[in-house]
């Protein structure tokens, strides 16, 4: 008798360890989440909008306010970075998150999912966090991103694959496990040989691609990688440039990027968008310039560049028409674009990456503290950000402009909080800190009527 019951014991165990690896062959059935959390009266006219903002107090999840996406549902895409703790509440409640929020953490998973089309994982998609060893990945909260964004009907965007800052520091090591930092490999001479860095990023490329290449369609392969006027170096604190080089020896050490960009193709194929980041383009234009004569040089040596993202960590003074110029700088790669690859024509594209307004300028610059923004400052930055939205929806209607992303769900989740380390009450984005919708949020909708 025991010896069956033993028998029994192990055979059981076997079923239940065999389960384990199998996928749940019936998951929770979720709602429309962006239909079930605004109630079906809402209109989207002009004047139901007015009315609209000027009530107070109007939070992220009412029910009662327009989901922001909707206003631009035709004209271009509107999305929001976020970290995997914000999505939490929908990890533990699913379904539920239909039903009135109890507490902030809520809420913003809730004006997720309401708000917004396309999204973006801020920082648990980088490098580091994937691949933090040899051998080792680490792709629980991009699955859980991917989740979430099929249960929100949401685009999503990986960002992003090769920087210089959030990337594994073994990659760059000739001994992977060498404690020194890479600065003090490179001062010792005992940095990684090209081989090297070449086979680890490819590796990671060959892991995180084909995961996700289903699900992600678009991709930041390249974030960062330029100075004020050409390809950042060690004393940009980068060691791409210095340990790839110039493969090809046409003088220019970019080689990485093209690298990187075949390999993602190679391992994604032609459906993915794949693009390249970067910062300050909105105001420098040499910056500008350096990322047009880069992305021009790998088109026409056949390395296929989708588009170009401009970061835009813009300030409440930013120079909207200069902004402007150097989007239209930009979007003329389209025309090299597509005589070098005619089965993609008209596939180049701009994106707005990481939009924010830093307040901290003016006569506040070099602040530091709690400040409390007044009235005015909010109704400034509303007519800014309105005017932005009017010169981005100018290019989206030429098909330039396809997605806008804001880098943080509210004023209280923005980086803009810290700077050089101190901490500052910054009010960078579309909603306060307490949840409610700042002007900008109604400004910025109102600008959806003129095109």
């Amino acid at each position: 008798m025991k010896k069956l019951l033993s028998l029994l014991l192990v055979f059981s165990l076997l079923l239940s360890l065999a389960a384990c690896g199998e996928p749940k062959q019936e998951a929770e059935q979720m709602p429309d989440f962006k239909a079930e959390l605004t109630d079906s009266t809402v209109e989207y006219t002009l004047d139901e909008l007015e009315l609209l903002s000027a009530e107070p107090r109007l939070t992220v999840a009412d029910k009662g306010v327009p989901a922001l996406y909707k206003y631009f549902e035709d004209k271009v895409k509107i999305g929001v970075a976020f970290t995997s703790n914000q999505i939490n509440p929908f990890l533990n409640v699913g379904a539920n998150l239909v039903n009135d929020a109890p507490d902030t953490s809520m809420k913003i998973t809730q004006g997720i999912l309401k708000h917004y089309n396309i999204y973006v994982l801020g920082n648990e998609m980088k490098s580091d966090h994937c691949n933090p060893a040899p051998d080792t990945y680490n792709f629980t909260d991009a699955d859980n991103f991917v989740n979430f964004g099929k249960a929100a009907n949401a685009e999503l965007r990986g960002h992003t694959i090769v920087w210089h800052s959030q990337v594994p520091q073994w990659w760059f090591k000739a001994d992977p496990n060498d404690p020194a930092s890479v600065a003090d490999c490179y001062a010792n001479g005992t940095l990684a040989t090209r081989e090297q860095l070449t086979e680890r990023l490819t590796t990671y490329i060959n892991e995180l691609i084909p995961r996700y290449k289903d699900s992600i369609k678009y991709w930041d392969v390249c974030n960062e990688v330029l100075n004020a006027d050409s390809i950042r170096t060690t004393s940009d604190d980068s060691y791409w440039a210095e340990i790839i080089g110039d493969v090809d020896g046409n003088g220019y050490k970019d080689d990485y990027v093209e690298i990187a960009f075949n390999a993602v193709r190679e391992a994604g194929g032609e459906d993915l968008v794949l693009m390249i980041n970067d910062f300050n383009m909105e105001w420098q234009n040499s910056k500008t310039q350096a990322m047009y004569d880069m992305v021009e040089r790998m088109l026409r040596k056949g390395v296929r560049i989708d588009g170009v993202g401009f970061q835009s960590h813009i300030g409440l003074d930013c120079n909207v028409e200069l902004f402007r110029q150097n989007i239209e700088k930009i979007a003329g790669l389209a025309e090299v674009y597509d005589e070098c690859f005619p089965e993609h024509k008209g596939n180049f594209r701009v994106q707005i990456t990481e939009l924010d307004m830093n307040m901290y300028v003016g006569a506040h610059a070099g602040e530091y503290g709690f400040t409390k923004w007044t009235d005015e400052e909010y109704q400034k930055q509303a007519d800014k950000y309105a005017e932005l939205f009017e010169m981005f929806l100018d290019f989206a209607d030429e098909g330039v402009i396809d997605a806008i992303l804001f880098w943080g769900t509210d004023d209280e989740n923005s980086w803009l909080n810290n700077m050089d380390g101190k901490m500052r009450r910054n009010a960078a984005l579309i909603i306060d800190r307490d949840m409610t919708l700042k002007p900008c949020f109604w400004s910025i909708a109102k600008t959806s009527f003129n095109h």
